[in-house]
């Protein structure tokens, strides 16, 4: 997803009023680059530009800004239309390894009993058999209508962006769902699932670390110490020497002050302790703790293992019968195959050379998936080692909590701020109404 789906996207339908602070604690993505996609998306769709009193840049932006961006650009009224096109494009050729088993199954079969009827019925005694071999013929078509109805489905999908506080302590502790249940999936795409499985379950890993850690810093008012971080951070095993710990959780720091604009401070005892200044402001004081939670280590990211496949235990007694049924009757249909058809012939070594390949690419993913399994498994044990280490820390490290919770209280809190500039209407009108209004009183430029 791209800097400007990942803003349009957590803007929403119904318009948002932000800061930048607040747009790239919200989406995890770096200060810098929030800042120029708000520009760019203010200018285009257009919205509103408004300063505060305290300097702090708003941007606003309509509701149905995708609607009002697609509708002003060609460009991008193309691109929705190739994306469109492109999961279209994924979905049938999801679906068309199960067709290719269902239909060449069916295919096989009908050759092999057609040949098989056509020796019955020219030997003496093979009428009553060839009665009963087209009664099961006669099955065979609705068997196969079943499977093709049964892969007709679509999985939904859902996302949402909050900024509440129990929200935001949310997204720290849950991971999002892997996709639908196992039953949500048709034949057709889970022989997909089943050949080459479902892909990497923590493909959006990163992005969703990135939230966290903007996350965490928010909740604890910008202000936080590097071993409470360190589990979301890359860090290698964790030493058993606190003094080391504390070296490399804090080398570990560098790319989210540069991320997030952050400067190191440092405590009396000679601590360093990490400020985010930019990160807790916002539009209106809306989705940042009233008081920072106390100092605690941030819940550690959990990695998910890679699965097999989410077909469920029909579907996959459903490939095995489609592919035992390839290699099995195959072979057969090529023996008797006259020479004078030779597209029979054809179809036979075709359906032996598929029938491998249903059974061998899933085989060969099992090594592959537990070699990826230790790994993952490996990643979230060093996670959970630091977050224990963070927990069960001593003395010295609630004497660095301690000094960062005398920074953050130090900390003058932000007043409610009040506008001094709004881009949607006329400077002469704002300078008259802000004269006739008095500083005391609650005024229509407050947010």
């Amino acid at each position: 997803m791209t800097l400007e789906d990942s803003l349009i996207a957590w803007i929403g339908i119904r318009g948002r009023r932000c800061s930048v602070g607040e747009a790239a604690a919200s989406t995890g993505l770096a200060l810098q680059e929030v800042e120029q996609g708000l520009l760019a998306l203010v200018a285009e769709a257009p919205g509103r530009l408004q300063v505060a009193d305290d300097g702090t840049l708003l941007f606003v932006f309509p509701p149905a800004l995708r609607a009002r961006l697609l509708a002003r650009s060609g460009r991008r009224r193309l691109q929705a239309l190739l994306q469109a096109v492109l999961r279209f494009a994924a979905r049938v050729i999801r679906l068309s390894f199960g067709v290719v088993l269902v239909l060449v199954t069916t295919l096989v079969v009908v050759c092999l009993l057609v040949l098989l009827l056509v020796r019955l019925i020219a030997s003496d005694e093979g009428g009553d058999v060839a009665l009963g071999v087209l009664q099961v013929v006669a099955q065979v078509p609705v068997t196969i209508l079943d499977l093709l109805v049964s892969g007709i489905g679509a999985l939904a999908r859902e996302g949402s962006s909050s900024a509440t506080r129990q929200q935001l302590w949310s997204l720290l502790w849950d991971l999002p769902g892997e996709g639908g249940e196992p039953d949500s999936l048709g034949f057709l795409t889970a022989v997909f699932s089943i050949l080459f499985g479902d892909g990497d379950p923590n493909a959006r890993l990163e992005p969703l670390r990135w939230r966290r850690i903007a996350a965490f810093l928010r909740l604890h008012g910008g202000v936080v110490i590097a071993e409470d971080l360190a589990p979301l951070l890359v860090l290698p095993d964790c030493p058993s020497d606190p003094d080391r710990r504390r070296d490399l959780a804090d080398t570990a720091m560098l790319p989210v002050l540069l991320r997030f604009d952050g400067r190191p401070d440092v405590s009396e005892e000679g601590d360093l302790i990490y400020c985010f200044p930019s990160l807790p402001a916002s539009a209106g004081g809306e989705g940042v703790p009233a008081e920072p939670l106390p100092a605690a280590p941030v819940p550690p990211l959990r990695e998910r293992a890679h699965r097999f496949s989410r077909a469920g235990v029909e579907q996959r007694v459903a490939y095995g019968i489609g592919v035992g049924a390839l290699l099995v009757l195959s072979p057969w249909l090529l023996a008797i195959t006259p020479a004078w058809l030779p597209p029979v012939a054809w179809l036979a070594r075709f359906a032996i050379v598929y029938g491998l390949l249903l059974l061998v690419v899933p085989l060969l993913r099992l090594p592959l998936q537990r070699w990826r399994n230790r790994a993952i498994a490996a990643r979230n044990g060093r996670r959970q080692a630091w977050a224990r280490a963070a927990r069960y820390g001593g003395s010295r490290l609630q004497r660095r909590r301690a000094a960062a919770r005398r920074l953050r209280a130090a900390v003058p809190q932000r007043p409610e701020p009040r506008l001094i500039y709004d881009s949607g209407r006329d400077l002469l009108e704002q300078s008259i109404d802000e004269l006739a209004t008095d500083p005391e009183s609650p005024s229509s430029y407050r947010l």
